[in-house]
């Protein structure tokens, strides 16, 4: 009985994903919109069909490997077999679920590895986007395996202990585990330029000259706080053009990738960041916080009940409230709520998008900001025509053609 549920569950997301990833691989089939139409020449509109279509494929291919993977760990006893292998090192509860959670998501990496060496070394390569080297893709590997050792085992550690305080009242544990989860996000806002980022890239202030004046000017003008303006060297990495900010209230920094620098006019550049100032004027920071808070309360509900349904573990030979077996279930249990919910935050996030663009063209034209967008795209081979369900889905910005209508239409 709850060996058939967890199968129609993990069969069910894998089918509805490889069903939207058809939908929107036929897609590259029709023409574009008529106002995307001069993004691409035909070499380059080629280029994009058959990008669009490696990646596509390689999605598929990685989500089946990992539909066998779990598939096989479920029925085929693995994930026993990991329990009495950590039960053997150690005697501690605690050590023994980093152990066990350490060696599936070990064994997890290892198997997605051979997908993205050939993300990054074949298809990126080949379509003009890969800078970076083997020595970097190395360390980046390496660098985010011990991030996921030190915060994923420090967070484990936590709720862990959590549950063992408020085992008997499962809705303390669910209060407790939930606030101490968003004040560790809170946290890692805070950090996430001035530590996380710098872990793996090169940020420096934006050096003098008119584009930061420009800059200065424009945040100014609206009263917008910021702490830093700082350029990153993603070209260490990508030829992709890209910027963001990040930080709470005057704790506010802007990142502009050193490519986006390089290829786009001042213009064109204070267009995106005037879009990025208005999220932060339009609080769509605290609310996306909001959405996040709701979503973890209920997923932390969830956790709980997991925890305490011996069925679950009894169906897969697993000791009875096995924490680290009772986390691996919570995250196949959640896609499908996930896939709920990300309907409607991704369509609010779409919303979000249009008012920062209409926001940005008020302030400085239509012209910049469009053509900041069809450079955005052109640059990043962007799907200038998905899948409608597949936009509700997945997508946090509206397509393109959509975007470039609404200004249009301004």
């Amino acid at each position: 009985m709850v060996e058939g549920m967890i199968l129609v569950i993990v069969l069910g997301v894998f089918m509805v994903e490889a069903f939207l990833l058809f939908l929107n691989y036929k897609q590259k089939d029709l023409d574009l919109p008529e106002n995307v139409r001069d993004i691409y020449d035909e070499e380059r509109y080629q280029k994009w069909r058959n990008y669009s279509a490696e990646n596509t494929r390689l999605l598929f291919a990685k989500r089946t490997v990992n539909l066998v993977l779990i598939l096989v760990f479920l029925f085929a006893g693995i994930f026993s077999w990991l329990e009495g292998v950590a039960g053997n090192m150690t005697e501690s509860l605690l050590l023994k679920t980093l152990i066990f959670l350490g060696l599936y998501e070990t064994l997890h990496i290892l198997v997605g590895l051979p997908f993205s060496y050939y993300q990054t070394f074949s298809i990126e390569e080949r379509y003009g986007f890969n800078k970076t080297s083997k020595r970097t893709f190395v360390f980046d590997k390496l660098k985010s395996f011990l991030l996921m050792l030190v915060f994923g085992g420090g967070l484990v550690t936590l709720l862990f202990n959590v549950y063992g305080v408020f085992e008997e009242n499962l809705a303390f544990f669910v209060l407790i585990a939930w606030a101490s989860i968003m004040l560790i996000m809170i946290v890692f806002s805070y950090l996430y330029t001035s530590v996380f980022i710098k872990i793996f890239n090169k940020i420096e202030p934006l050096e003098e000259g008119e584009t930061r004046e420009k800059i200065e000017a424009l945040a100014d003008e609206i009263g917008f706080q910021v702490k830093a303006i700082s350029k990153m060297d993603a070209s260490k990495r990508s030829t992709k053009l890209n910027a963001f900010f990040s930080g709470y209230g005057k704790q506010k920094e802007i990142v502009l990738f050193d490519t986006l620098l390089e290829k786009m006019s001042d213009e064109e550049i204070l267009s995106v960041l005037a879009h990025e100032f208005a999220h932060g004027k339009h609080k769509d920071v605290l609310r996306m916080f909001a959405e996040q808070a709701v979503q973890i309360g209920l997923y932390m509900g969830l956790f709980a009940v997991v925890l305490t349904s011996g069925a679950l573990y009894d169906a897969f030979g697993i000791s009875d409230g096995f924490f680290g077996f009772g986390l691996i279930m919570f995250a196949l249990l959640i896609r499908p709520l996930d896939f709920l919910f990300g309907l409607l935050t991704s369509y609010l996030s779409r919303k979000a998008e249009y008012k920062a663009d209409y926001y940005s063209v008020q302030l400085l034209g239509k012209e910049s900001m469009i053509s900041a967008l069809k450079l955005l795209a052109r640059e990043s081979l962007s799907d200038l025509h998905p899948h409608p369900l597949y936009v509700g889905v997945y997508y946090s910005h509206p397509p393109m053609s959509l975007r470039i209508g609404a200004i249009e239409s301004l």
